[in-house]
């Protein structure tokens, strides 16, 4: 008799494990990996709904101790078996529970069964109690939707027919669903430059061959990498295969995806977890069904059901907004080469900034690497960099340097647009009494208040507000003092010196409202606005023909962060956003530092990602950082710092026990750099491994082992920071 693997209550993120069942004669056409079942479960033998992930002849268990199937719940599989594949992947290099990996694949929707109707299967042998026949007569009469009220109130007896056999769950046709008129694409001639078409080719035919590569596109910004993913996109698609391509953020990425529809002969679907429910059915059910073989997301589209996958593109791959900050901590980049391996398919990295791993792995032959070294209209922009420490002592006390205001209002004369970007939102970062020293802090997290201009002060980790009296709490002192400066003070101040600009602000302020980013964009690509001043989402998948101008405000927000990825985030940040001037027109860019002859302003400066990275990567080398190591952070919250600290102590032993097996070098456990967060205390301990398979087995020993349930533990596999 067949055997099924099921994982029960599937949807809940604490389920780690499996069990075995029998399979019944009359079962066994209908079972398939990725449908549900329902079956016994437990000595009391309740009836509870499971998942089958796996299919198979034999068992560890004893055939007679094995329980039966009682009916097969879908009529197509709600997730593939490469999907399963995948979060048993994710589960295992994460360290994280089985639950939560599939929670990444499961659509949420599934849950609560909006996607589905219930119909009736015909039968002449029937016998039934009339309450069930009833039921059983009005479905076989008319379908219902799943979430219908009629399955609601009798969710008990559709139960029973579905144990019986009787009933079974349908996909909803698509055209029941309001359906958006497809544009026919229209394909602008293209010529390709030389280095494009070895990109091309190499993707090409490395999907030709059926292998697993990654191929890191390295190309400066404005060098044409969209149009190598399009031609790739499309040399896939008409060999009956889909693509997932990748971006950042969906909302500052409409110029790509606008792109991609006019220029691809199948259906283009966005999908993430913002849409609304119909939306998010639509996307699913059109990738699911085959219709759809393109689908373009940030992080949550490695997880969508495209179907026959043939390649898989990440664009800006070095963007830390891949990597979940929330548990499970997955990076959708390595998910996305998890999904590429298990489907012997490419993989390409797309970046003008690549994160110093692929790098080195490209340069070391790991990866494949194919470079776009200039741009495909105008030469890279002209940067300066001004040392702001010069412009205090010759008495310029404003945040913006001479030359930067000077060059703003040669830029407005012309008629041309304005970036100024700085990572910083609100007014002033931090408050302090000038009387005690008594600084502004949250009263949830180790993190200075932020004052904003509504008068009140707000901590950007856990949303935490309170009113700005400007009377200290402490000594009642009136000399209470704003430092720093934020993205709100940079525009009233840019205001006062320039009283006709037109000006707009972005940043996570400005774009709480739903469609907030696009109208933002949009007036500033139609030039209802001189000036964009805005923090890191400005930096990246922007195109504006007359933005020739752009102003690094502070470049050292990043740089000194207790971070070892800092010098690289400040290279990238400032790399990226000097690339959004003068993709049309010369560009130019000033860059304002209290640090003017660090390495990773110097090389941003010179456009030279080259001597960044042979900088970095002696200092990662000498320091034991990844690329020449595997990084685990172990963080342990309580609301309680004593269980907090007692649940690190207890991971401590467990890691010392290891340093008898595996060389690792563990540091720690000490208080997290932020210790505390939205009222949780943080402890942690940073573990480096020599190989990835150490890391892995101990990072799993680590979650079985911990038996602490006062504290919980985090564990954080190549942390994308460590603060």
């Amino acid at each position: 008799m067949m055997i099924v693997e099921v994982c029960i209550n599937y949807q809940d993120a604490n389920v780690d494990r499996t069990f075995d069942y029998l399979v019944p004669g009359h079962l066994e056409e209908l079972v398939e990996v990725g449908k549900r079942v329902y079956v016994n479960f437990g000595v009391s033998n309740r009836v509870v709904e499971g998942l089958i992930i796996n299919v198979k002849e034999d068992t560890n268990v004893e055939r007679e101790k094995l329980k039966c199937v009682l009916a097969v719940i879908d009529k197509i599989p709600i997730v593939s078996d490469e999907q399963i594949k995948l979060a048993f992947s994710i589960k295992n290099y994460y360290a994280t529970k089985l639950g939560q990996a599939l929670g990444l694949i499961i659509p949420p929707f599934v849950s609560n069964n909006e996607i589905y109707i219930i119909c009736a299967q015909q039968t002449s042998d029937l016998t039934l109690e009339d309450e069930l026949k009833e039921i059983y007569n009005r479905i076989l009469k008319r379908p219902v939707s799943a979430n219908s009220k009629l399955a609601k109130e009798n969710e008990d007896k559709i139960a029973s027919l579905f144990l019986r056999g009787l009933l079974r769950f349908e996909l909803k046709l698509l055209k029941s669903l309001n359906e958006e008129k497809r544009e026919t694409p229209t394909e602008p001639q293209y010529k390709l430059t030389k280095d494009q078409k070895k990109a091309l080719e190499l993707i090409t035919s490395t999907f030709d061959k059926g292998i697993y590569k990654n191929i890191l596109l390295f190309g400066v910004t404005g060098s044409g990498k969209t149009e190598v993913y399009i031609q790739a996109m499309r040399y896939v698609i008409s060999k009956g295969k889909s693509v997932i391509l990748m971006v950042p953020e969906i909302s500052l990425t409409p110029q790509m995806i606008q792109n991609v529809k006019r220029r691809i002969e199948s259906e283009v679907v966005v999908y993430h977890s913002k849409m609304n429910s119909s939306q998010r059915q639509r996307a699913w059910l059109k990738l699911k069904s085959g219709e759809a073989k393109v689908v373009i997301g940030p992080r949550s589209a490695i997880f969508a059901p495209a179907k026959e996958l043939g390649l898989i593109i990440v664009d800006e791959e070095h963007e830390t907004s891949y990597k979940s900050e929330k548990s499970p901590r997955v990076n959708a980049v390595e998910v996305a080469q998890m999904r590429a391996k298990i489907n012997s398919i490419p993989i390409v990295l797309g970046s003008a900034t690549p994160t110093v791993e692929h790098y080195y792995y490209a340069i070391a032959g790991k990866y494949a690497i194919c470079t776009l070294r200039e741009r495909i209209n105008k030469a890279l922009p002209e940067v300066f960099v001004v040392d702001m420490k010069k412009e205090i002592l010759d008495g310029n006390k404003s945040i913006f340097s001479r030359l930067l205001l000077s060059e703003i209002e040669k830029n407005l004369q012309r008629g041309e647009q304005v970036l100024l970007f700085l990572n910083r939102r609100g007014y002033s970062p931090i408050v302090i009494c000038r009387e005690c020293g008594y600084v502004y802090m949250c009263k949830n997290c180790s993190i200075s208040l932020t004052y904003h201009k509504d008068g009140y002060l707000r901590c950007h980790y856990c949303n935490y507000k309170q009113e700005y009296t400007s009377i200290c709490p402490k000594c009642g002192s009136k000399y209470v003092r704003q430092y720093g400066s934020g993205t709100q003070r940079i525009e009233d101040e840019i205001k006062t010196y320039f009283k006709d600009a037109r000006v707009l602000r972005m940043d996570k302020d400005t774009t709480t409202r739903k469609d907030a980013v696009e109208e933002i964009l949009s007036k500033f690509k139609s030039k209802e606005a001189d000036i964009l001043v805005g923090t890191q989402m400005v930096a990246k998948g922007l195109h504006f023909p007359d933005l020739t101008l752009v102003g690094v405000i502070n470049a050292d927000t990043i740089l000194n962060m207790p971070d070892f990825r800092s010098k690289e985030r400040t290279f990238q940040l400032i790399t990226q956003v000097a690339g959004r001037a003068g993709r049309e027109k010369q560009g130019r860019v000033v860059i304002q530092t209290f640090n003017p002859d660090d390495y990773s302003i110097v090389a941003a400066s010179n456009h030279d990602y080259e001597s960044f990275f042979e900088e970095e990567i002696k200092i990662r080398k000498t320091m034991g950082y990844p690329p020449y190591s595997y990084i685990v952070n172990f963080i342990v919250v309580s609301q309680n710092e004593g269980f907090a600290k007692k649940g690190i102590e207890n991971v401590y032993r467990l890691l010392e026990k290891c340093t008898k097996i595996v060389n690792l070098k563990i540091y720690g456990p000490s208080e997290s750099p932020i210790f505390k967060v939205e009222n949780q205390y943080r402890y942690h301990i940073l573990v480096k491994f020599e190989k990835a398979s150490q890391m892995i087995d101990i990072a799993n020993m680590i979650k079985e082992r911990y038996n602490y349930n006062n504290a919980e533990l985090i564990i954080d596999v190549n942390p994308i920071n460590t603060l």
